[in-house]
């Protein structure tokens, strides 16, 4: 069983972890909310928090709200146990961009997601998506969106499997065409 837990201090020691193993398998960490490109933990929060802050939107930046998911010990092999007996065992993260204004477009996504490599194809990425899905909704957005790079093939069948529907396809600034996938679904 996963819980969804906001990011602070209390986690720092486990998003290290979480993210030394990302960097290590050569994970570029798309959708960690930009845990990748910090050097320092603290600065990762600071910008998690301003983002969903009202201080974002004053900077023209999208309200975001940052949630890890975590794995309980029932959930984990008796090798995870007792590695991790006193850290949280992150295996992954999910963030929700909310449109300015009230409006629900965007040309990115709403939903960003990312889990730890050497955790995937368990069933982790869909309980981050649904559970981004429902904070979607709770805010007022009733089809929310995700981008997935056109060749992640696994993040594509992810949000396939979640009731996601191709919408549109496009280009990244960088040059990396992507998917638009929409939720249509009223549940």
């Amino acid at each position: 069983m996963l819980i969804f837990l906001p990011p602070s201090e209390d986690l720092f020691p486990s998003l290290a972890a979480y993210r030394r193993t990302c960097l290590l398998s050569g994970d570029d960490m798309d959708g960690s909310a930009g845990l990748g490109g910090f050097d320092s933990l603290s600065g990762w929060l600071e910008r998690v928090r301003m983002l969903e802050s009202p201080e974002a939107e004053r900077r023209g930046w999208l309200r975001t709200v940052v949630f890890l998911a975590v794995r309980t010990p029932g959930e984990c092999s008796l090798a995870a146990k007792a590695a991790s007996e006193s850290l949280p065992d992150v295996v992954g993260i999910g963030s929700v961009r909310f449109p300015n204004g009230g409006g629900e477009e965007l040309t990115a996504g709403h939903i960003g997601y990312h889990v730890r490599p050497d955790v995937r194809r368990r069933g982790y990425g869909s309980a981050i998506l649904t559970h981004a899905v429902s904070l979607c909704r709770r805010k007022g957005i009733r089809n929310p969106a995700v981008c997935v790079l056109s060749d992640n093939e696994p993040s594509l069948r992810t949000a396939l499997s979640c009731g996601f529907v191709r919408e549109a396809e496009g280009v990244l600034p960088t040059g990396e065409p992507f998917i638009r996938l929409r939720n249509n679904d009223p549940s």
